[in-house]
């Protein structure tokens, strides 16, 4: 549910937390559940933010879920696990979780893609990606939830992942012990959970804040207070807390839901005597622990409701809402004891607060562990890099012949070839070279699943900056397959990410759309890219000179794909994409044309060595442009990249984009539209490969297969 206004946490002058990757070598992702309505799980990422901008604010925290969140109606930005093999390259580090992070159930609170690896898509995943890219991963004072069933498929690469992490920090006993089972070798170091530092970094001010005010006014509430977490956990307990509360001369009574994933509903909660305050809303994460800080009793399931309250001094009884060794963590501190505890508890309610020693130690030794992040995004530690990508290569290389492991493999090393190609610009052939050979390991193909039969769930597009200066470092790289989990359900070709995108304005109306595929749609259309029916198309029409290879995809006004018996069943699910009312009502949308009665072409082109197209500006009858892309890599050396131009002048370039698998460009005909393409160079081994698709004014005749054209089509074989 939304977040209700002025409640979204503020850190340090932001807010709504956005995190961008504008500061070089200065982001830190971190990877988790943080896509749920769970006070804990999202605590961490702002912990990190709020902690790692003291030692220097040029730091960003990028958080990845298996979901994605919008920062307009959650409390910052949560990008799709899948655009992690594009972000990595430009993170400092990545941490892992915190929380209960290390399990092998595949239970999820939400709703996730069908395509998503669980139950290691948000934890081991992520950490397997960066310690291939060389990247210093960080276990996050992690939690492992010690009843999963184990799999033992997974043991070999959480033992490798170990090997090659920079800090593996876990909250407590019990998940030591289980990991030192799965991972004997592993070097496992204690560090308290975050939220231990709370109250440093988020001190409770003798001036409430204004989300805390404006909540208390909302509820009516005065004076002092007791939280009562709205669980069922807890309201279990119902007639005994009310009997305590009886005992602590305590008026005020809120119901407040901490894990709104879980159902905690203040509704719902059974009645209690007193003065009870509802609190119906989720709220923001931190609210939620200012109310909690300023409470005087806590009665609580959530373990980072007790943390939190530990964090502030503010007394407390846990009811756990299962038999988990998390909670046993809890036993070391007088601050929070178990609602059985009745001697221990009748002690409880009427001491004062006060921050515990053991609470005090445990925020030391937190400063002491944000210090050392910062110091790693500062000062990168290049030669754990190389050793840690070494032992993963290793590792990759020895598995990647066993086809249970083969999908991840095939992801791991696209991963890898992306981080390579951004960290070593210019190098692209050493970098090929470099992996040629695990490549070849993992060359058999993707297998192609029926649509119909295994559909992509739908989901919420992730945001992003449309600025020129943000579009060129988004074409810098390599956008191969990155995908983004917001694909609607059915469709290979992401239409939300197209429909959901801002046009551009200067110099005309154009917009970079990447992310259309899935990581594996992307690769199969890579390499199953058409190369038949084909004619050459050469020449100079007055404005510009152009030489490319063309074949059609969709004929003007068609219904069907052209030539369908040459395409692969990934480019036949693309042609129907395209050929569809959705795919046209999403161009509407973006660009604000009326499209419906605007007739449909649609050609594929290679541009071989040498092949080009002038600057120009499309003819008048075509209302708009989408040119969509399929290399699965290429270097910008070759040429090859459409340019978008100011004016006619070919130098007077404002931004280049990239001719890679998920990345295209829409252009909006105009009269000050010039774009060209550079010429791909003449030892170019491969070709530049892209589908235009064109929509036309009603009665317009193809240029591209006129009615009197009757060419000779012949097949194209680049290499590849």
């Amino acid at each position: 549910m939304p977040y209700p206004p002025g409640r979204l946490a503020a850190m340090e002058g932001e807010s709504t937390h956005s995190f961008s990757l504008k500061h070089s070598g200065m982001a830190v992702g971190i990877a988790g559940t943080f896509d749920v309505e769970n006070y804990g799980d999202l605590l961490f990422p702002l912990i990190a933010s709020v902690a790692l901008k003291r030692h220097d604010p040029r730091i960003q925290i990028v958080p990845f879920s298996v979901n994605s969140r919008s920062r307009t109606s959650w409390p910052f930005q949560v990008r799709p696990m899948e655009e992690l093999t594009a972000s990595i390259a430009a993170l400092s580090a990545l941490l892992i979780g915190g929380g209960q992070i290390v399990r092998f159930d595949k239970r999820y609170p939400i709703p996730v893609p069908t395509h998503a690896d669980m139950p290691v898509a948000y934890w081991l995943v992520p950490a397997a990606q960066a310690s291939l890219a060389g990247k210093p991963v960080i276990w996050n004072a992690v939690g492992a939830l010690t009843g999963s069933p184990r799999l033992p498929g997974y043991d070999a690469l959480l033992r490798q992942v170990f090997a090659a992490s920079y800090f593996i920090g876990v909250r407590d006993i019990a998940s030591r012990d289980y990991l030192a089972q799965l991972a004997p070798d592993a070097d496992i170091e204690f560090l308290p959970d975050t939220a231990f530092g709370l109250s440093r970094l988020w001190p409770l001010h003798k001036e409430e804040s204004v989300e805390f005010k404006n909540w208390r006014r909302s509820l009516g509430l005065d004076g002092k207070y007791v939280v009562i977490q709205a669980s069922a956990a807890v309201g279990a307990y119902h007639s005994q807390i009310e009997s305590l509360l009886r005992s602590m001369g305590m008026v005020n009574i809120v119901i407040l839901p901490v894990c709104w994933c879980h159902g905690d509903r203040a509704e719902a909660f059974p009645k209690i005597k007193g003065r009870v305050f509802l609190s119906p809303e989720w709220l923001a994460p931190q609210l939620i622990s200012e109310i909690i800080g300023r409470s005087e009793f806590v009665f609580a399931s959530s373990l980072h409701a007790c943390i939190t309250a530990l964090s502030y001094g503010v007394p407390g009884t846990s009811i756990p809402s299962f038999r988990d060794r998390k909670y046993e963590l809890l036993d070391e501190f007088e601050g929070i004891v178990q609602i059985e505890q009745k001697d221990a508890l009748a002690r409880l309610i009427h001491r004062d607060r006060g921050i515990e020693p053991r609470s005090i130690q445990y925020a030391d030794r937190l400063d002491h562990y944000w210090a050392g992040v910062a110091d790693v995004v500062l000062h990168p530690p290049l030669e754990h890099g190389a050793i840690s990508q070494s032992l993963m290569l290793g590792w990759v290389a020895k598995m990647c012949g066993d086809q249970d492991h083969i999908g991840f493999m095939r992801r791991s090393i696209m991963s890898l070839r992306e981080s390579l190609a951004r960290r070593f610009p210019g190098q692209h052939a050493v970098v090929r070279r470099r992996i040629h050979s695990l490549k070849n390991l993992v060359a058999a193909p993707f297998r192609w699943t029926d649509r119909a039969a295994n559909p992509t769930a739908a989901g919420a597009a992730p945001e992003s900056n449309t600025s020129a200066a943000s579009m060129q470092a988004h074409t810098n790289g390599n956008g191969n397959g990155t995908g983004s989990l917001a694909r609607e359900a059915g469709y290979i070709l992401n239409l939300h990410q197209i429909a959901e995108k801002k046009m551009e304005t200067d110099p005309y109306q154009w917009a970079f759309i990447d992310h259309l595929f899935s990581m594996e749609d992307a690769a199969q259309l890579a390499t199953s890219f058409p190369c038949d029916k084909f004619k050459k198309v050469k020449g100079y029409d007055g404005e510009k000179s152009y030489e490319y290879m063309a074949r059609s995809l969709v004929h003007m006004g068609a219904t069907a794909p052209s030539h369908s018996d040459g395409l692969s069943r990934a480019w036949q699910a693309l042609a129907d994409d395209l050929l569809s009312p959705e795919y046209r009502s999403a161009l509407a949308r973006i660009t604000g044309r009326d499209l419906t009665s605007a007739v449909m072409e649609v050609n594929v082109v290679h541009y071989g060595p040498g092949a080009y197209m002038g600057p120009h500006l499309d003819l008048r009858e075509k209302l708009i442009t989408h040119v969509l892309y399929f290399n699965q890599e290429w270097d910008q050396q070759h040429g090859g990249c459409i340019n978008i131009l100011r004016s006619s002048n070919p130098a007077d370039v404002l931004t280049r984009i990239q001719p890679v698998v998920g990345n295209s460009v829409l252009l909006v005909r105009s009269n000050r539209s010039w774009h060209s393409v550079s010429r791909v160079a003449r030892d170019c081994r491969t070709s530049r490969r892209s589908i235009n698709v064109i929509f036309h004014l009603p009665g317009s005749v193809s240029t591209m297969w006129p009615p009197s054209d009757k060419p000779a089509l012949m097949d194209y074989s680049p290499a590849s």
